[in-house]
């Protein structure tokens, strides 16, 4: 038999046109919240970036810190040249695909990416977006910046919506 006969389904019409139906054992929609991380990062390892030239990619593995200096855990970054601009010196345009997997806590993955001028160091402070997670941020979205203070140390100022 269906959860619902056409009977049922009939009555609960006006119900629904009039701001919905709750029905039993239904989770209700869980209150949101707004979380200001920031977290640095510390390169481990990275390909080679040989060639300045667009559709060249590259990787790095990232050693992942809080604000207070303590493990929260390590991430990767990949990224693609998608334009070399003509200014001297020239400056990579990459596009970003970012995970933070932050074990501290077991609270999940934060996923981020970005598309900026990839100078290094630089203390511009480039936009980022959340685009999802895992655990804890299995919804996530948010936006914030990142920048290269050091060629080894990138910094993310994240404003999450969980």
């Amino acid at each position: 038999m269906a959860l619902w006969s056409r009977r049922s389904a009939l009555l609960a019409a006006p119900a629904m046109a009039a701001g919905g139906l709750v029905v039993a054992g239904a989770r209700t929609a869980s209150a949101t919240t707004n979380d200001q991380s920031t977290f640095v990062a510390s390169r481990t390892a990275s390909s080679p970036l040989d060639k300045a030239v667009v559709g060249t990619t590259f990787a790095m593995l990232l050693a992942v810190f809080d604000s207070s200096g303590a493990t929260a855990g390590d991430g990767s970054m990949i990224g693609t040249v998608v334009n070399v601009t003509a200014d001297n010196p020239a400056k990579l345009i990459v596009q970003m695909k970012i995970v933070l997997r932050l074990t501290a806590g077991g609270k999940g993955e934060l996923h981020l990416s970005s598309m900026h001028p990839m100078v290094l160091p630089s203390p511009v402070q480039n936009p980022l977006a959340v685009v999802g997670g895992t655990g804890q941020y299995a919804n996530a979205k948010g936006e914030g910046t990142i920048t290269y203070p050091t060629p080894d140390r990138i910094n993310f100022a994240l404003t999450v919506t969980t």
